[in-house]
């Protein structure tokens, strides 16, 4: 049975990222290669185009939104759907989302935090998202921050206002703590395994 179980625990991850990315590439292959099909005759079409074509188009909008008249246009749009219900909430979180994850390397040190559950004499671990919160002055506590607290193994998490009193920064990076959160603390035990051998 423990063999069957260490199997399943190679094969279960990888077939899950395989899964994963074999859908990322037929959904970009499909997407690019109908509008490449509208310009270019089927005959000449070869398999693997579109995903070509979707790579080099996001490169080529990430270059484009360099200059200043293009920076003026996505501003534009932007305040066009800030202005618009419901996809101005969808866009914004997606947004977000993806500027989160695209900036965890470059975090500094300070976000990953330890939070007192006196209760439970215990700590919680969570990452600082926000401190400059001069829009929650009404708030009666004393320098609130705003803790993200990720829920191991889900994708949802809590973000809640706690006083700077109590919470203690670790000197963690942002993206080593998520990843020692998201796995309940097995990818550390894994790693310092694997510093002792």
């Amino acid at each position: 049975m423990k063999t069957f179980i260490n199997g399943l625990s190679l094969v279960l991850p990888t077939a899950l990222v395989l899964y994963v990315l074999v859908w990322i590439l037929k959904t970009t292959e499909n997407f690019f290669g109908n509008l490449i099909l509208l310009v270019v005759p089927k005959e000449y079409y070869v398999v693997g185009l579109g995903f070509i074509a979707g790579i080099a188009i996001v490169f080529f909008v990430g270059l484009l939104l360099k200059l200043w008249i293009v920076q003026k246009i996505r501003d534009f749009f932007e305040a066009l759907v800030d202005k618009t219900p419901l996809i101005n909430t969808l866009y914004g979180a997606i947004k977000d989302f993806f500027n989160f994850f695209s900036n965890l390397k470059s975090k500094e040190n300070d976000t990953v935090v330890l939070v007192d559950l006196p209760a439970l004499d215990a700590k919680i671990m969570g990452i600082v998202t926000s401190k400059d919160l001069k829009r929650f002055k009404f708030l009666d506590m004393e320098e609130p921050v705003v803790v993200y607290f990720q829920m191991s193994y889900q994708v949802g998490g809590y973000s809640l206002f706690i006083p700077k009193k109590n919470i203690t920064f670790v000197d963690m990076k942002t993206e080593e703590a998520l990843g020692f959160i998201m796995t309940a603390g097995i990818s550390s035990s894994k790693k310092d395994k694997e510093e002792q051998a």
